[in-house]
């Protein structure tokens, strides 16, 4: 075989093993799945103005109930309120009559059901008028405005002096007993300002009143009252809310938009998903803190402000996937 032979097989050789990489190249390109891109909507970390505050839950409670009483041993009469009904102070809620004149109309009654003739009838008749006019009826009036949590006689009782006759929750009385978590409970102090907030009503302002000595039986939480600054509109007893105590003074910190945040249901750990430069999701789990008008402080990780955040797409979202700003 001459050299150009050997050099021509040689060239054969080289081209179809190039050839036969080329098309193992090709095929494997044409295998490799192709990579989704995931449209999002994306927010920017800012810098907002945030107070370290305690949230809690908790209801609405009467610190003491003034009890309205009977003012001497008498027959209670017409009673004008029940339980619910908001009074104010000086309010009239019912009557009560003196034993004696009581006792002179029941027998001048008796003394017309058994006349048997219209002599006796019309004596009787008299004494049942006289009596009437002569029934000592005294007016019971509450001396404080609140709401009436109970009633515990009803009208024709017999009662002794200083019975009950309802109890009353007076306005300055009402305060919002907040179940602070164990391990805040030794920031809050008396004179802190708080929100209260319930479902369908505005903000309350108010301020820690007192804090409870003994924790709450069955979940350990520290008791805190709340005393409003406001009582319109008036609260509702038994009803529960929630509270943001103010415990430490204004600070600038990044913060999260909360549609930015994926809470895990059984562990509660909450993460974000950041999009870097080669527009990739990576998600991150977060600390975060106060809220503020939809928005959180976020304590951990440190994040540079303008870093962007996944608001919208992101349920699903794999993490690493490749994403594109939705139009």
């Amino acid at each position: 075989m001459t050299n150009l032979s050997r050099r021509l097989i040689a060239v054969l050789c080289l081209a179809a093993l190039l050839a036969l990489g080329s098309c193992t190249r090709g095929d494997s390109e044409e295998q490799r799945p192709h990579e989704p891109i995931v449209p999002i909507r994306v927010e920017q970390l800012r810098s907002f103005t945030f107070e370290d505050q305690v949230q809690a839950t908790g209801q609405w409670r009467s610190k003491a109930d003034l009890i309205v009483a009977a003012p001497f041993a008498g027959v209670l009469g017409a009673v004008l309120a029940r339980a619910g009904d908001a009074l104010r102070a000086g309010a009239t809620i019912g009557t009560m009559t003196t034993l004696e004149s009581h006792a002179t109309l029941k027998g001048a009654e008796l003394l017309l059901r058994e006349a048997r003739d219209p002599s006796a009838r019309a004596e009787a008749e008299r004494a049942v008028a006289q009596a009437r006019h002569d029934l000592v009826q005294v007016p019971i009036a509450v001396t404080e405005s609140g709401i009436i949590v109970r009633r515990s006689a009803e009208p024709g009782a017999q009662l002794a002096e200083g019975a009950e006759i309802l109890a009353l929750a007076p306005w300055t009385g009402f305060v919002f007993e907040a179940h602070v978590p164990a391990g805040q409970g030794p920031s809050v102090h008396p004179g802190q300002r708080a929100l209260i907030q319930e479902e369908g009503r505005p903000a309350r302002a108010a301020r820690v009143e007192r804090i409870l000595p003994a924790a709450d039986p069955t979940d350990q939480t520290t008791l805190v009252w709340l005393a409003p600054t406001t009582l319109s509109p008036a609260p509702q007893l038994q009803h529960f809310g929630s509270t943001s105590i103010t415990i430490g003074a204004a600070h600038a910190s990044i913060a999260v938009p909360d549609s930015a945040v994926v809470e895990d249901d059984l562990t509660g750990e909450k993460r974000v998903a950041l999009v870097d430069p080669t527009m990739r999701a990576h998600w991150t789990r977060v600390l975060l803190g106060a809220g503020l008008a939809g928005w959180h402080e976020l304590k951990s990780p440190a994040l540079r402000p303008g870093t962007n955040v996944v608001v919208e797409g992101q349920r699903g979202l794999p993490d690493r996937a490749r994403v594109t700003f939705a139009p």
